[in-house]
């Protein structure tokens, strides 16, 4: 894209700065927007990784879909099923009535995982089969049901180490990283800082 179309991205999604790391990270977002591909974004905690499954929804083939995005880290454990799966009536105390999950929430569109890196062994197998076979199954439930969206994840953890350690799936990791954006902290890019401080005392 040319200088004067990213500008007018940054303007729309809010992005300040033009360090040249940051401007690739624009355009890899926008170019791969059109495909389905699955997108992990990368970067450190308050560097504005949100924008972009936002930008790749809105350049794709799926903007007229649900954008709907989940924060792994916030939800309790026991409740992640629930929260991306849905739920039968029944399935559990509190279960008064059949509920849909975010993966069919955002059938036709985009759903975003921010801070997959936190998200536990059993959700993580779920997602697993749900990008594989695109199919889901709500807890207490016995049919799968078939799901097309649009996965973008994102974390600030290395997820490199996380597999090491054991605490991520590798198989996971390269389902979700078919590309990866990598969102520059401010120490990658020191002479944006005035144009932030400028925007933030305004």
């Amino acid at each position: 894209m040319t200088k004067a179309e990213i500008q007018q991205v940054k303007l729309r999604f809010g992005i300040i700065g033009n360090t040249d790391s940051l401007v690739r990270a624009i355009d890899v977002a926008i170019q791969v927007a059109p495909t389905d591909l699955s997108v992990l974004i990368t970067g450190e905690s308050g560097v504005g990784k949100e924008s972009f499954p936002q930008i790749i929804h809105q350049f794709s083939r799926r903007k007229h879909g649900q954008y709907i995005a989940v924060n792994c880290g916030a939800i309790p454990e026991g409740t992640i099923d629930s929260e991306l799966f849905g739920h039968e009536k029944g399935a559990f105390t509190g279960a008064i009535s059949t509920r849909k999950g975010r993966f069919e929430l955002a059938q036709g569109g985009t759903l975003f995982l921010d801070e997959i890196g936190d998200m536990s062994a059993s959700a993580q197998a779920k997602v697993l089969r749900a990008l594989q076979e695109n199919v889901i199954q709500r807890v207490g439930g016995e049919r799968d049901i078939k799901v097309d969206c649009r996965v973008v994840a994102a974390t600030n953890k290395d997820l490199r180490k996380e597999i090491e350690e054991g605490r991520f799936r590798e198989d996971l990791y390269h389902r979700l990283a078919v590309i990866i954006i990598n969102v520059p902290g401010l120490n990658d890019r020191k002479e944006d800082i005035p144009a932030l401080v400028g925007h933030l005392s305004t």
